[in-house]
């Protein structure tokens, strides 16, 4: 698992059946000040959290966990947002 920021979100006219589910939103892995880390954009699905933009998640990179919170063995994503961070705090 791993804290992301949402930094912004896609947008699809059409989308194949086992996505059509969920929202897909771009993550950024942050700090534990919550600084944006590396330069790695992720996909990620938000199985119905209501996550947006700004806002902290934590996500799962495997594609199991995908399948088991999306309730199907065909979704087509490895990455996807577990929950939405109201807060946290971390030692210096």
């Amino acid at each position: 698992m791993q804290l992301c920021r949402v930094t912004g979100t896609i947008v699809s006219t059409r989308k194949e059946e086992p996505l059509r589910n969920g929202k897909l939103l771009i993550v950024h892995p942050v700090d534990t000040l919550g600084d944006l880390d590396g330069e790695l954009d992720m996909l990620a699905m938000d199985p119905g959290y209501g996550a947006g933009v700004d806002d902290i998640v934590v996500v799962a990179r495997e594609g199991a966990a995908v399948q088991q919170l999306m309730k199907a063995s065909d979704v087509p994503a490895n990455v996807i947002i577990l929950g939405v961070v109201d807060e946290w705090s971390a030692e210096a």
